[in-house]
Parts: C-alpha cells; structure tokens; sequence
C-alpha cells in the first residue's frame, strides 16, 4: 500500500465530521467515549441515509453537500463546546486490577495487529469489486444513480447496496481532490475502534470490568472481523460495529436517545442490515412486553419517537430499491425457487453448521453462545432473554438466504456465512460473558446488574 499521512488525517477529520452530525442530531454534549461511539454511529448512519434523497434533489452535487454538511456540524460542534459552560469532570474510575490489565493489553494489541494488517493488505474481492467501485461512482457522478459501469449487467444488483461504506471513501477523496483506490484502508480503523468500544459499553451494562474486557477481547480475535475480509475492505466490519453499538444503547440502564438512530443506522452498511434492524426492533419489543413494570401499559410506554425515527430509514432503505429497481440474479424468490427451497434446508443446515462450528475460525465461541444462551434466557433480565433470543433468531434468519441462491450452495455458505455471523458476534460475545456471570449468581442479572470486579 502507498499509504500517506494525510490519508490518516482525513480520516479522523471525517470521524469528527461524523460524530459531529450525531451530536447534532442527538442534541446532547457527549463526555465520555462511550457516548461519543453513539454519536459517531448515528452520525454516520443519518449521512450514509441522506445521501439518497440529497442525490434525488442534487443529483451531481449530493456528494459535495454532504462534506459541506458534515464540516458545518463539526464547526458547530466545536463552537457550541468552546462557547458552552466548562464539562465537569468524568467520575474517577477504580484501577484496575491485574488481570484486567492484562486484557486490556491483549486487546491493544490486537487492535494494532488489525491496523498493521488493514493498512498493509491490498483491497480484496468486494472491498474492491462493490464498495470502493461504488465510491468510485459517487466521487466521478457527485451522487447516486440507476447505473453500474457500462457493459456490466451482472454487477447492476450492487446499484442499490447500502451506501456508508462507499460514502466515507468517496468523502476522503473528495478531500483529497483525487481518487485512489490505495487510500481508502484507514476509513476502517474507526470502525474497528467502534467495535471494540461498543462490545465493552454493552457486555460493561451487565457484567464487572473484567468481563467485559474478555468480551471485548473475544471479538478482537474474530478471524473475521480482525483479518481477511475484514482488513480488506469488506463492509462486514462497520456492520458489526453498528450491531455492538446497537447492543450497548439497548443495555444501558437509561438514556437510550441513540438507540433509535442505531438501529436505523443497521440499514445503511450492507442489505442483510435490514434484517438485523428489524431483530433488533423485534427484540426492543420483546422487551418491552417481558417487563414486568410495562405490562398493561405498553401503549403508554412505547418511543413513539424512536419508532418514527426507525421507520425512516426503512422508507429510505425500500424507497432507494424501488428507485433503482434492479434485479437481484443471485437470490431469486419466484415459485421455482420457493420450492426449491424446501428441498434445499437439510444441506443448507448442515453447510451453515459446519461453517459456524469450525474449531479454525471459531473455537469454541459459537457452543459457548448457544450454553450462555440458555442461562441468559432462563435467568437473565428481560432486556437480556431478548438480546439472547433475537441473536440466536438472526443467525438461523441469516442462513436462510442460502435457500433462495443461484450460487452452488457450498462455495455460497463457505463465502458469505462465516462473514454473516461476525456481524452478530459482538452481541453473542455479550450473552457469552453475561451467561458465565449468571451461573455463579443466585438470582437474575441483567442491566441494573453491573458489579465492580
């Protein structure tokens, strides 16, 4: 790679920019890096939304509006904290003790392993092929549009991919006033840092520090999310940092503002975000119906805000499909492939399990979630028994896909299922540790139960 300094800058300047437009958005002054992850994830998520109907109104000047956007938020951002009355301090913290600080290294350390490795290897299949193509689109265009490169039919379907990914790289080279698929690498070390900060904030609501370092370091060490794919350019990273951050504002004992934007935010990384914002509602639901404090009044409980907030970014999310209106050669759900379908289950059980509990990609993370599951489910808070549940629910989701696929199944589920479960991890990472919590406790635990060491 022919990595240059400026590269980096740029990229902190976007991190801030998008940050910025999640303070804004979220009408609050973060003081901690657990809340500024928020702000950074929503930030990035109501750009990466905006970007389509910007392009409707601008078509060859979306791109440019947005930078414009996002550096005004930052300016503002940056005024309202110089002009504002002086933060007080953070709370003091506990040291820590010795085996948490033995984690916390190993987590530093992969955290630098993941730079090292991102920054050295070159683009790979779809971190080339989709995502900085349609960078590449956006810089030369300014702005989405119903066209692939000319001549290409079969890469059409990749029109209407989600667009945070391309819209970060498409920012740096706006900045840069060039284009360079080399450049685009340290677009992903902010979402690594997210991911990391987000699993801990989550596993941190219901468990002590030091679990919640092991959480964190059992998804540092994710194959999947710390090398391959994940270091070349593939969108599977950020997915999994929205997830995290997902499951840290779901946990939190109150002040869930950025949940809303989180899970909108699911839907503007990759298509199978979709599915993961609606398991993420659908476990907030749950929930909320399992608390015994809400029963008989849930109608008078329920965010009616953060419903609409959501609601959103699916209208934007179905609204880009309908306008680009490309077909989709590689899951096709006609009559003929429904009925195939059933036919296809028993191999695609079998492909996704043997996927899911390989010792070489895996270890043993999987069977760890699935036993925690249990305890969590049995014993957990209701907020927990629905994050277990919805999980566990995902992943059996996300393998369903498989049935309708034009692809040979086994090159299919040996691409793409691995990469579909690092999405999930982070929160799986969570039950793991909350489970191993509950099974030395003798009553429930769940947020409001969060131990010292």
């Amino acid at each position: 790679m022919n990595l240059r300094p400026a590269q980096l800058a740029i990229t902190l300047l976007l991190t801030a920019g998008f940050a910025a437009v999640g303070e804004t958005a979220l009408r609050r002054r973060s003081r901690d890096v657990r809340a500024w992850n928020e702000s950074f994830m929503a930030g990035a998520g109501i750009s990466a939304a905006a970007l389509f109907p910007l392009s409707l109104l601008l078509p060859h000047a979306a791109l440019g509006t947005e930078l414009v956007l996002i550096l005004a938020c930052l300016v503002l951002t940056v005024a309202r904290r110089l002009r504002g009355p002086k933060e007080p301090s953070p709370t003091t913290r506990a040291p820590l003790d010795p085996i948490a600080r033995i984690l916390l290294l190993a987590i530093v350390l992969s955290g630098a392993c993941f730079a090292a490795v991102d920054l050295r290897y070159n683009m790979l299949w779809d971190g080339f092929q989709i995502w900085a193509s349609k960078a590449q689109l956006l810089f030369y265009q300014g702005g989405f549009s119903r066209s692939w490169y000319p001549g290409d039919t079969y890469e059409l379907r990749h029109v209407a991919y989600p667009s945070l990914v391309p819209l970060d790289e498409a920012l740096l080279s706006l900045v840069r006033r060039a284009f360079d698929f080399d450049a685009f690498k340290p677009v992903f070390l902010p979402f690594y840092a997210s991911l990391l900060v987000g699993t801990y904030s989550a596993a941190r609501a219901v468990v002590s520090i030091r679990l919640a370092l092991v959480a964190t370091l059992l998804v540092a060490l994710i194959p999947e999310l710390s090398t391959g794919p994940a270091a070349g350019g593939y969108a599977d990273l950020p997915q999994a940092a929205f997830v995290a951050g997902v499951a840290s504002a779901a946990l939190k004992p109150r002040d869930r503002d950025a949940l809303p934007w989180l899970i909108g935010g699911l839907t503007t990384v990759k298509s199978e975000g979709t599915i993961l914002a609606v398991a993420a509602g659908a476990a907030v639901l749950l929930s909320w119906l399992l608390a015994p404090e809400r029963r008989g009044r849930f109608w008078r409980t329920v965010s009616w805000k953060g419903f609409a907030i959501v609601a959103v970014f699916f209208v934007l999310r179905v609204a880009l499909l309908r306008w680009v209106s490309a077909p989709d050669t590689v899951y096709v759900l006609d009559r003929a492939h429904l009925t195939q379908a059933l036919g296809r289950a028993p191999e695609v059980v079998r492909l996704c399990l043997v996927k899911a509990l390989s010792p070489r990609r895996w270890g043993l993370f999987w069977p760890a979630f699935l036993a925690s599951g249990v305890a969590v489910v049995l014993r957990g808070s209701p907020r927990a028994r629905s994050m277990a549940a919805a999980t566990a629910a995902t992943a059996v989701v996300l393998a369903t896909v498989f049935l309708f696929s034009t692809w040979p199944l086994d090159v299919h589920v040996d691409q793409a299922y691995p990469r579909l479960l690092a999405q999930i991890a982070p929160v799986a990472a969570v039950v793991i540790v909350l489970g191993y919590h509950l099974a030395g406790r003798a009553g429930p635990a769940g947020p409001s139960a969060n131990p010292e060491h």
